[in-house]
Formats: C-alpha cells, structure tokens, sequence
C-alpha cells in the first residue's frame, strides 16, 4: 500500500476527520482516541491553536484517510482507522511516531516536553513506543462511559442555585473567567470562546452553568453531539474552588445527561486524569464508568 502524509489544510481536511473519528467511535469505542467534541473543543477552544502546523493526515493512493497524528504543547496522539493491521499498520506508526518525535525535540528546545498516548490494549502502538526506547508512566487517562438507557435523576441544588444554558452576549465575559479560573492559566480569551460559538457542532444549549441567586457562575460543562455514533461527550467540565463540595458539579453533569438524552444519544463519555480524584469520584456519582485507559 502506498501512503502519503500531507499537513491538515482547510474545512475539508476538518469535515474529513469528523467523519473519520465518528466512524471509529461507533464501531468500537475501545479503540477511538477521539470523539468530534474533542476536535471541535481542541481547535477552537483558543485563538492560539493551529491545525496546519500540528495535525498531520496519512492517506492512501486513494485519498482515503488512514489516520493522523495530533500534537499540542503536551501530547502526541496517535490514531490509526482500526481496519489497518500487519506490515502497513506497523509501518504507518513508525511514520507517525517519527513525526511526533521530531516535534519532541522542537518542544523540548522550548522548555515543554509532550508525552505520547497509549491504550493500554493497543498492543500494536505500545509495541513501537517500547521498540523505541518509551515506557509507560503512572499517571494515565481514565476514559469514562454512561450509558443513556435508563431515567437520569435530578440534580439537588442548594437554595437559590439553578441550572441553566449561557444566556448571552452579556454573560460571556463570566462565562470565559469561570474557565479560566478552573483552568488557569488558560489560554481561553473571550475572543475564542465568541468563535466557538459560531462553528457548527457547538450546541448554545449545551453549554451548561450553575448560576447562583445573585448571578455568579460557579460550575460548568459543555456537552458535544456525534449523531452518528450517538455518543456524547462532556468537554470541559469544572467548578471553582470555592464552590466545591456542593453538589454543583454533580448538578450540572446531571443536567448535561439529561439534555444529551433529549437529543437522541444513547452513551455520554468524559475523561479523568487518573490523579484527579475529585474528578474521578464526581463522574463516578452520576454513574460513568471506566472502559479504557491511556
């Protein structure tokens, strides 16, 4: 098989790996390292992010896209459509692995050294990375499963408190801050988070806040769609550390599960680094469950 390896390009390139990844997490959930939220949320969640310079698509003589390589400032994400196996699988992540590599050295230079990532039944990726000198670290991934098929119950809210949707223009400002707080420091702007609202597949009623009696924001999330799969995803999800232990957070993914019902999704997916107990536990509480690691 011939393979060629160009950089991403334009909205065709994005179109083209929406469908990829749809058709992969549909398939076989175990084996995605990618649901549409995650392109959407790492493209457009900041101003400063460039697919032409960090995402890298493998085709055939066809054109057909055989996978791609993701890099950002600490991580390098390989993913291969599942039907590829033997000598063309092994040699497409040499390929992939190089590239990342390249861009290690270039980031170690800077001062920031990404990390490469795993499912640990990936057995064919894990055994390049340790043909290659790479071993695992302690620190990994949860990835974190709903299913959708039965009723989901109502968040408790402490008195005054609500759940609802970011009502507009004069809450985007709240709305950015809240994120960076949880986040900091965030390269989310105001700007961004504007631009994010106007690309298809971001859904304004999606995107949740608990909101106090007074008006504060407190906790949030934002559920992504994939109609195809019918799999949704929380991408962020956080609450600021004052308002932690209230049940806001569980309040809010509540609200997000019941909303991502609504639409039509059958499973929710949500991501935990395996240090983070608090998320671990909080994710856990409203009844998601670990399916794989990285």
């Amino acid at each position: 098989m011939i393979i060629q390896s160009r950089p991403f390009s334009d909205e065709n390139d994005f179109q083209t790996l929406k469908t990829f990844v749809s058709s992969i997490i549909k398939e076989d959930m175990q084996r995605s390292y990618w649901h549409v939220g995650d392109l959407l949320w790492g493209i457009y969640k900041n101003t400063v992010y460039d697919p032409r310079e960090n995402v890298q698509l493998w085709q055939n003589e066809q054109g057909e896209l055989l996978g791609f390589v993701w890099i950002s400032a600490h991580e390098v994400i390989i993913q291969v459509d599942p039907r590829i196996d033997g000598n063309d699988k092994d040699g497409l992540l040499e390929q992939m692995l190089s590239l990342g590599e390249e861009h290690q050295q270039t980031s170690e230079a800077a001062g920031t050294s990404p990390s490469f990532c795993a499912f640990e039944n990936d057995l064919p990726l894990i055994n390049v990375f340790l043909k290659h000198g790479y071993r695992r670290e302690e620190s990994h991934m949860l990835h974190m499963r709903k299913d959708l098929d039965q009723p989901i119950p109502p968040g408790i809210l402490p008195g005054g408190w609500i759940v609802r949707h970011v009502a507009g223009e004069d809450e985007f400002e709240q709305r950015v801050a809240l994120h960076r707080e949880v986040w900091h420091p965030s390269k989310v702007t105001l700007e961004a988070y504007r631009r994010m609202r106007t690309v298809p597949g971001y859904t304004p009623e999606l995107d949740l806040v608990a909101v106090s009696a007074d008006g504060t924001f407190a906790s949030y999330c934002i559920c992504w769609l994939d109609p195809v799969s019918k799999i949704g995803e929380f991408e962020p999800v956080g609450t600021r550390a004052a308002y932690r232990g209230k049940g806001l957070g569980k309040a809010v993914m509540l609200e997000g599960l019941r909303r991502l019902k609504a639409t039509g999704m059958q499973t929710a997916i949500v991501y935990s680094v395996s240090s983070n107990e608090a998320s671990r536990k909080l994710y856990e509480s409203v009844g998601f469950e670990v399916y794989n690691r990285s």
